[in-house]
C-alpha cells in the first residue's frame, strides 16, 4: 500500500537522453517552419506565374515582403491563443477547417491593407489567386507533417514532456495513469499523491499536512500541472486543495468526472453573474450557420437557373411515362423537428405520406421506369434545392427521412434525434459512403446516424465542398439508388 505521497520515477527512454525539444523550443520551431512555408509559396508561386505569364521571374523583394507579411497575418490568431504547443497538433486543434478560416482571414486583411495603403495595383491579380491556393495547399500540408513528426518525435523521446503530477485516491490515480497512457500525449507522470479518506479525517488538519508535503514534492519535481483527482460534488474539498495548491508556479486541473469526460470541448460559460461549464456549444455557432446560409443560397440560386430546361424536359418525361404529378410532396422533419414538405421529382406511382410510409426495396414494382433511371443517378432530388431556398434545407446535411420513419426511429436509438439538431441536406456524409436507400434494420439506421453526428460534429465548408464533390463523382454516392 502506497503512502499519502508517493512519487513516481519514470527513466526517460535512451534516445530522450541523448537530445529532447523543450516545449517552447517546439513551439518556436513549429511557429517558424509555419512562417517560411508561406514565404516559399509566395515566393514560388510569383516566380512561377511570371516566368509563365512574362517569362521573367518579376520582384522577387514583392515576393518575400507579401509572404512575410501574410505569414505574419497567418500565425497571429494561433500565436495570440498559445496554440503552437505539442497538445494543439496531439488533440487537433488545427483541424483544415481552421486552417481555412484563418487563411481567409489572412488574404482578407491584406485585402483591407492594399486598399488602405493603394498598393492593391502593384501586386498581379494571377499571382496572388496562385498564392492563394498554393499557399492553403501548403499550410494545410504542413501541419499534417508536423502532426507526423510530433507523433514520431514522441515515441522516440524526442520531445520533451510535461511534467505532471496526479493528486487523489489511489484508484482515480491508476484510472488517470492508464487514460494517459492510452493515446500519445506530452505528458510524463513525475509525482502521485494519494488524499487521505475525507469520512475518516476528524478535521481539516490532515489535509493541510498532506498538502504541505504535496507542494514540496511538487516543487523538487519541477511538476509543470497538476490535476486534482477528486469528485466534483465535493465542492469544499476541491476549493481547500486548489487553495494550498495556488503556492506552486504550476497549472492547477481538475479531473473531468465521468458524465463531464464524454464531452469533447468543455469550457466555462457566464450568464451575467452566473458561471456555469458548458459541455457542448450550438452544432452550428452563428457565424458558421451565416456562411453555410449564404454558400446554400449562391449555390442554390445558381444551380436552379442553370437546370430550369433540364427541370422542364424531366417535368415531360414523367407525365408521357405514367399518371399522377410532376412532383412528389412528402411532409419531413427539419431542424428542431420542425415539419415541411419536401419537393421530389416522382418516381412511383403510390404517393404514400401517412402514418405508414413502405420504404422503396430492390425491384420494387411502384417505381416507373423514368422514375427508376430518375434514382439510379439522385436526379429525382434536385427538386430540393426549392427547400433550400425556402430555408428549410441545406445543401448538405443529414437526409430527412419520412415523419413515420423518424417515429419509428427516435424510441430506439438514443442519438437518432441529433441528426435534426441541423437543417437537412439533399446529400450528406452517410450518403457519400454508400448509406442510402432502404433501412431493412436498426443497425443500418444506426450505422447513418454515427456517420450524420460526425457531420455535425465535424461540420465546415471545406467538409460540405468534399460532400458535394463525392456526390457527384464517388460510385459509392450512388449505391443503393433504387
Amino acid at each position: 500500500m502506497n503512502g499519502p505521497i508517493d512519487q513516481a520515477h519514470h527513466h526517460r527512454p535512451l534516445s530522450e537522453t541523448r537530445w529532447a525539444i523543450g516545449t517552447v523550443g517546439f513551439s518556436f520551431i513549429a511557429f517558424a517552419v509555419e512562417c517560411l512555408a508561406i514565404v516559399m509559396a509566395s515566393l514560388v508561386s510569383g516566380v512561377s506565374y511570371h516566368l509563365a505569364a512574362y517569362n521573367n521571374v518579376g520582384g522577387i523583394d514583392s515576393y518575400l515582403a507579401l509572404g512575410g507579411l501574410t505569414a505574419l497575418l497567418y500565425t497571429l490568431p494561433f500565436a495570440t491563443r498559445d496554440e503552437y504547443s505539442v497538445e494543439d497538433f496531439l488533440e487537433g486543434r488545427r483541424a483544415t477547417s481552421r486552417i481555412f478560416v484563418v487563411w481567409n482571414y489572412a488574404f482578407l486583411s491584406l485585402a483591407v491593407i492594399g486598399f488602405l495603403t493603394k498598393t492593391t495595383a502593384v501586386f498581379s491579380r494571377g499571382w496572388l489567386v496562385l498564392f492563394y491556393i498554393l499557399g492553403l495547399l501548403v499550410v494545410i500540408a504542413v501541419d499534417a507533417l508536423i502532426d507526423a513528426v510530433v507523433k514520431s518525435a514522441l515515441k522516440r523521446g524526442h520531445i520533451e514532456s510535461r511534467r505532471l503530477m496526479l493528486i487523489g485516491s489511489e484508484a482515480e490515480i491508476a484510472r488517470a495513469r492508464a487514460g494517459i497512457d492510452s493515446l500519445p500525449s506530452n505528458v510524463r507522470v513525475v509525482a502521485t499523491a494519494v488524499l487521505p479518506d475525507p469520512e475518516r479525517a476528524s478535521n481539516g488538519q490532515d489535509l493541510k499536512q498532506v498538502l504541505a508535503e504535496i507542494v514540496m514534492r511538487a516543487r523538487a519535481a519541477r511538476v509543470e500541472d497538476v490535476v486534482v483527482l477528486v469528485d466534483w460534488a465535493q465542492s469544499a474539498r476541491i476549493e481547500a486543495i486548489a487553495k494550498g495548491l495556488l503556492v506552486l508556479p504550476s497549472a492547477i486541473h481538475v479531473g473531468a468526472g465521468s458524465v463531464i469526460g464524454r464531452f469533447a470541448n468543455p469550457r466555462i460559460a457566464r450568464f451575467g453573474g452566473t458561471t456555469a461549464l458548458s459541455l457542448t456549444g450550438a452544432p452550428i455557432g452563428p457565424i458558421k450557420a451565416l456562411t453555410k446560409r449564404t454558400f446554400d443560397l449562391l449555390i442554390a440560386t445558381a444551380a436552379l437557373a442553370l437546370l430550369s430546361p433540364v427541370f422542364a424536359a424531366i417535368a415531360l418525361i414523367i407525365k408521357l411515362d405514367s399518371p399522377g404529378p410532376v412532383f412528389f410532396r412528402q411532409r419531413r422533419r427539419g431542424y428542431n423537428l420542425e415539419e415541411f414538405r419536401i419537393w421530389k421529382f416522382r418516381t412511383m406511382t403510390t404517393l404514400e405520406d401517412g402514418d405508414q410510409v413502405t420504404q422503396a426495396q430492390r425491384g420494387d414494382m411502384r417505381i416507373t421506369r423514368a422514375g427508376r433511371w430518375l434514382r439510379r443517378y439522385n436526379i429525382d432530388e434536385l427538386p430540393q434545392l426549392i427547400n433550400v431556398l425556402m430555408g428549410q434545407m441545406s445543401l448538405v446535411g443529414p437526409r430527412p427521412h419520412a415523419v413515420a420513419h423518424d417515429l419509428h426511429f427516435e424510441t430506439r436509438i438514443i442519438d437518432y434525434p441529433r441528426r435534426l439538431n441541423v437543417k437537412p441536406g439533399i446529400t450528406g456524409w452517410a450518403q457519400v459512403h454508400g448509406l442510402r436507400g432502404a433501412t431493412e434494420t436498426e443497425d443500418d439506421m444506426r450505422r447513418r446516424v454515427e456517420y450524420d453526428i460526425h457531420y455535425i460534429e465535424n461540420w465546415s465548408i471545406v467538409l460540405d465542398l468534399y460532400i458535394l464533390a463525392l456526390t457527384l463523382l464517388s460510385p459509392r454516392a450512388y449505391r443503393n439508388a433504387y
